[in-house]
């Protein structure tokens, strides 16, 4: 981060997605501060493991390694929660009247009702 002009004013987080056992789940564990995933809860829970595995080998804490997925619906958020995904990503389509934010309204919703 040295050689970068402008300095950057914090640490620039390195995120990762997708869900390679052979070479993105290696890479997650040694150098990723967000993973970022697509997988349903019960594959997303037995690559969580492995990414656990991966941090250790790499003499990493895996807790340093924030996990994030794209926005399952409320339904799944708790069990998605519950495995330690701390980061929820949306997507935002256009419609023929403007933008569909149903997912982002849903999100927020789940969210709020969270505190």
């Amino acid at each position: 981060m040295e050689q970068l002009r402008p300095r950057p004013l914090r640490r620039i987080p390195i995120l990762i997605g997708g869900s390679g056992e052979r070479k993105t789940l290696p890479l997650v564990g040694k150098h990723a501060h967000i993973w970022h995933s697509f997988l349903d809860i019960e594959t997303f829970r037995r690559k969580n493991d492995l990414v656990r595995e991966h941090a250790a080998a790499a003499g990493r804490d895996e807790a340093e390694i924030e996990r994030a997925i794209d926005w399952p619906g409320i339904a799944a958020a708790d069990d998605y929660a519950a495995e330690g995904v701390t980061l929820y990503t949306a997507e935002i389509h256009p419609a023929d009247d403007g933008y569909d934010l149903a997912p982002l309204k849903e999100l927020l919703a789940w969210r709020d009702d969270r505190r």
